[in-house]
């Protein structure tokens, strides 16, 4: 399962916080556990002192009883382990422990009080096993008559700071899973930009060039959210504009324009193309009889099939002149196959105009019949016309046999040339025609009518033109 951008940043936020306070808090337990051990010297050195004041008279009157009651109260104290009334003998006076009073005082070296005599009291005489012994004189007009021992545990110490770890530990716990549950929302909040230009992305692959996320933020990612809707703009303009090509050139045209506006100048080059012209048989005395926007919406009618189909077979529309259509095979994209694609386009736009007149004659409605001519060869491909305006053609001898044998055509005939014939003639079936006299030719020449394709070509092109009319009903187009 992956976890959410959202959950590890709250997780690293967490993490960090709590480290934070962990490393701050074991800071601060070090110095209170050095604070603590100062102020616990200082108080042990204030009650060792101050007992041997208040001991002073009872020591002097040997009043056991209240140097007794003395030892009691002074053991109520936090942190006190032990305590003795000392005469300046260093044996026992008073203790808790009533077998001992009277002994000799052994717990540590008392040779040592000597050298301290005159020293600023109390002294800390010892510090073992976690017990830290102070003695205090018992002083009486200027001479020590008695001594007063004090043994502190650091237990109290380490109690105290167990505390301070404990108190620590739930700050940090506390405060980590405070962060953890307000840093998803505040993750959110600045992945929120993130999440939405990964989902524009996504539109953008999808095709909806319409999508914007709201410039909201005036940071780092607000100026990301303003260069995606930019970026998003642009490419609809360029879709837009590639739309607008495509109603009036091949989408290859369109393509090649827009990925190199460069390539945008006059001039051609030299092509090995094959040229196509499509022309309706009769159209003047039909339409003779017919308002003008009646003419133009039929004409619109055919041209959209006949368009439609070229594009299939990978050709460019290279213009419309009045009732015909001029396309090309080979420019501006280089197809190897050029005339095998043609040829399959020029039967695939007869059997397309067949079915669209069976369609109209059903209706009663008027149809066109169309003569196509076919040649392939060299031809000069590029833009003409002027800076101002321009268009890509192809132009030469190619172009004009082609729009010849149209010329020659009946409705319904295909008319190619013998090498085209001579090129394809295993499949396609075709009518000889001899003699035929072509403007430009010294000779009569023999054309060639194709009739028909054989074998998986004529299944391609039947499938091919269902499939165009079907997605052009499905579109609104009709027929």
């Amino acid at each position: 399962m992956k976890i959410g951008i959202k959950i590890k940043l709250a997780v690293i936020l967490s993490s960090l916080l709590f480290v934070a306070t962990f490393s701050i808090g074991f800071i601060l337990v070090a110095h209170q556990k050095a604070s603590l051990e100062e102020q616990l010297r200082s108080m042990a050195g204030t009650i060792t002192h101050e007992f041997a004041s208040d001991a002073k008279i009872p020591f002097m009157q040997r009043d056991s009883l209240a140097m007794n009651l003395l030892i009691q109260n002074i053991l109520k104290y936090p942190g006190i382990h032990d305590s003795y009334l000392l005469n300046h003998n260093f044996q026992i006076e008073a203790h808790k422990d009533l077998q001992e009073v009277g002994t000799e005082f052994t717990d540590f070296d008392t040779k040592l009080l000597s050298s301290w005599n005159g020293a600023a009291a109390p002294w800390l005489v010892e510090e073992k096993d976690g017990l830290l012994t102070f003695v205090s004189p018992i002083i009486f007009r200027s001479t020590t008559v008695g001594y007063t021992v004090v043994a502190f545990s650091d237990s109290f110490i380490q109690e105290q700071v167990r505390r301070a770890i404990k108190r620590v530990t739930v700050t940090g716990l506390v405060a980590a899973a405070c962060v953890t549950l307000l840093s998803i929302p505040l993750s959110s909040g600045l992945l929120r930009p993130v999440f939405r230009l990964f989902e524009g992305t996504k539109e953008i692959a999808m095709g909806n060039f319409d999508y914007r996320i709201p410039e909201i933020r005036k940071d780092e990612l607000g100026t990301l959210v303003k260069s995606f809707n930019r970026m998003a703009s642009e490419l609809k303009k360029k879709e837009i504009l590639s739309g607008v090509f495509n109603r009036y050139v091949s989408p290859h045209l369109a393509d090649e324009i827009l990925k190199d506006p460069e390539k945008i100048r006059l001039g051609g080059d030299r092509r090995e193309v094959t040229v196509m012209f499509a022309d309706i048989r009769g159209f003047t005395s039909i339409t003779s009889r017919m308002e003008p926007e009646e003419t133009v919406e039929l004409l619109n009618r055919y041209f959209t099939v006949i368009t439609e189909v070229i594009f299939r077979f990978e050709g460019t529309v290279d213009k419309f002149m009045g009732d015909c259509v001029m396309s090309v095979f080979g420019a501006p994209i280089r197809i190897e196959a050029h005339l095998e694609q043609g040829l399959k386009a020029a039967m695939a736009v007869k059997k397309a105009v067949e079915e669209l007149n069976r369609v109209r004659s059903s209706e009663g409605a008027v149809a066109f019949e169309m003569g196509i001519g076919l040649a392939s060869g060299e031809v000069i491909a590029g833009n003409m016309g002027s800076m101002a305006r321009m268009e890509y053609t192809a132009v030469g001898d190619t172009v004009n046999l082609a729009s010849r044998l149209t010329d020659l055509s009946s409705g319904g005939d295909i008319l190619v040339s013998e090498p085209v014939y001579n090129a394809l003639r295993d499949k396609v079936e075709a009518e000889e025609i001899r003699g035929v006299v072509i403007k430009g030719f010294e000779q009569p020449v023999t054309l060639y009518n194709v009739r028909g394709l054989s074998g998986a070509w004529a299944t391609e092109v039947e499938g091919i033109v269902h499939l165009a009319l079907m997605e052009l009903e499905r579109d609104g187009i009709v027929l």
